[in-house]
C-alpha cells in the first residue's frame, strides 16, 4: 500500500509572467528612425506597478510596424521569447481611442471595444499573438492606446477575446499623433 503525505504533493506553478520592462517599437515602414517608448517597474513583483516613461508620439500619414518586447530585468529573462514560444497560451490585446488610426479602425478589441488589430505573427495553430502589430495614422489627433497580454492556457481560440484568461500585462500610454 502507497501512502502519500501532504509533502508529496508538488507546488502549484505560477504561470503569470513578472514584467519589468515594456518597449513598444513603432518602426516606420519605407525607413526612418524606429521611435522606442517605455514603461518600468523596478521592484518587479512587488507593490509598485508599471510606470510610463511619457507619451507615444507618431506622425501623421505614416504606417508603423509596432514590435513589442518585454523583460524580466530583474531575473534576466526574455519575456518576448517566452510569450512567442508560447504563443498558443498567449495573446495580446489592444485598445486606443476612436479612429485613432485609419488602419486598423475602431477602437481595438479589448472588452466591448469595435474595431480590428492587424496582427502580424501567428501560434502554431494560425491564431494571433501581438508581439507584431501594424498601424497607420492619417490624421492629428490624441488619446489613449492600451496593451493587454493575456494567459490564455487551454483557452485560446480563434474565438478568444480580452475577456478570457489571466492578464500578465495591462497597461496604457497618451498617443499623440502630430
Amino acid at each position: 500500500m502507497i501512502s502519500c503525505s501532504d509533502d508529496d504533493v508538488p507546488e502549484a506553478e505560477n504561470d503569470e509572467e513578472i514584467i519589468t520592462d515594456v518597449s513598444l517599437i513603432f518602426s516606420p515602414q519605407g525607413g526612418g528612425a524606429p521611435l522606442v517608448f517605455k514603461a518600468v517597474d523596478p521592484d518587479g513583483a512587488g507593490v509598485a506597478d508599471l510606470q510610463v516613461e511619457g507619451e507615444i508620439a507618431l506622425a501623421v500619414n505614416t504606417t508603423y510596424d509596432l514590435f513589442i518586447e518585454l523583460e524580466n530585468s530583474i531575473d534576466g529573462e526574455d519575456i518576448s521569447e517566452e510569450v512567442k514560444e508560447e504563443g498558443d497560451e498567449h495573446q495580446l490585446f489592444f485598445s486606443f481611442t476612436n479612429d485613432l488610426f485609419v488602419n486598423p479602425t475602431g477602437a481595438g478589441n479589448i472588452g466591448t471595444s469595435s474595431g480590428s488589430v492587424n496582427y502580424s505573427d501567428q501560434d502554431e495553430n494560425g491564431l494571433p499573438i501581438g508581439l507584431i502589430t501594424t498601424w497607420r495614422t492619417e490624421v492629428v489627433g490624441q488619446g489613449n492606446f492600451r496593451v493587454l497580454l493575456k494567459h490564455q492556457p487551454d483557452l485560446k481560440t480563434s474565438t478568444s477575446t480580452s475577456g478570457i484568461g489571466s492578464s500578465d500585462l495591462d497597461i496604457t500610454w497618451e498617443i499623440v499623433i502630430q
